[in-house]
């Protein structure tokens, strides 16, 4: 089964080494790994990426390693901060890089109000020059981009090429599909979700367990070419696999999935505590896990 342009993006993870720092060396690991699975667009600096648990410099250090290592994939920088100053210095750091397009979410621990997150998004539009991608995850920023503010952001930035919708909310992504996908890319950001979205109107997924595992392609793979019924089959068995990567706090066990197949001396960094305490058989479990279905 072969699909050109596949619309199914890695929100990739951070591949940090022992003491909880990024290496460039599982950097390339990873992205051999993204060359086997058919994926060529990333997203770096996301939640995967465990972004909020970096310092500035360890994230301007990291997406200079990308700028580097991952010439040959189409990548999408997550700029997204508590605080607006820092989100411009990280948009203006991507296109200093060579980066023209960029993932922004609205700032988080305060709870922001719709006009925050225009002025915010408007604020980091001042010093980057590509194209925007809105991301919405409420249940960690404590506050949803409604249809109205993304509307207003479409028409006062004019560099808005998509939309990721992490929200779960199935009916608000029926919105935001119904408003923008004749106009936009809109990506589902929960794998669980993906056909339910394509067959509403996403242009495709967001889908994190695509650091280890290709199945979810699948999914989008069968939908485009029209087979509904291995589409609807590969979700409900992808499914069964997604829950068992969210039986531990996220995003830990797509870490030790990865750092166990390549046995590598990964940790997250401080104060995250997960990966010890996952269990051997359940990581192998993830691993070993069925990758591809042929079509019936």
């Amino acid at each position: 089964m072969k699909t050109s342009n596949v619309e199914v993006i890695c929100p990739m993870i951070t591949p940090f080494d022992g003491e909880g720092k990024p290496s460039r060396e599982n950097l390339k690991v990873f992205l051999d790994d993204m060359k086997e699975f058919g994926i060529n667009k990333i997203f770096p600096l996301g939640s995967n990426g465990l972004f909020n648990l970096m310092t500035l410099e360890t994230k301007k250090s990291f997406l200079k390693m990308i700028q580097e290592e991952a010439s040959n994939f189409e990548v999408l920088v997550g700029v997204g901060s508590q605080n607006t100053e820092e989100a411009r210095e990280m948009a203006k750091y991507a296109e200093d890089l060579g980066f023209d397009k960029i993932v922004l979410q609205p700032t988080y621990y305060n709870k922001a109000e719709q006009s925050w997150i225009i002025r915010h998004f408007e604020a980091v539009s001042e010093v980057f020059s590509g194209k925007f991608y809105i991301y919405n995850i409420p249940q960690f920023t404590g506050s949803r981009v409604e249809i109205d503010t993304m509307k207003s952001l479409v028409e006062n930035i004019g560099r808005i090429e998509g939309i990721k919708d992490s929200s779960g909310d199935i009916r608000f992504f029926n919105e935001v599909a119904a408003n923008f996908s004749d106009s936009l890319k809109v990506f589902q950001g929960q794998d669980d979700l993906l056909l339910q979205a394509l067959s509403i109107g996403a242009k495709g997924g967001v889908c994190g367990t695509t650091n280890i595992n290709p199945l979810v392609t699948d999914v989008y793979k069968y939908f485009v070419d029209g087979n509904i019924t291995m589409a609807t089959k590969t979700q409900r068995i992808f499914n069964q696999f997604f829950k068992m990567v969210n039986e531990y706090p996220f995003p830990s066990m797509v870490y030790a999935a990865f750092y166990r197949k390549h046995n590598i001396k990964g940790k997250l960094p401080d104060p995250i505590t997960t990966i010890p305490r996952i269990v051997e058989s359940k990581i192998m479990d993830v691993l070993n896990y069925t990758t591809h279905i042929e079509p019936q």
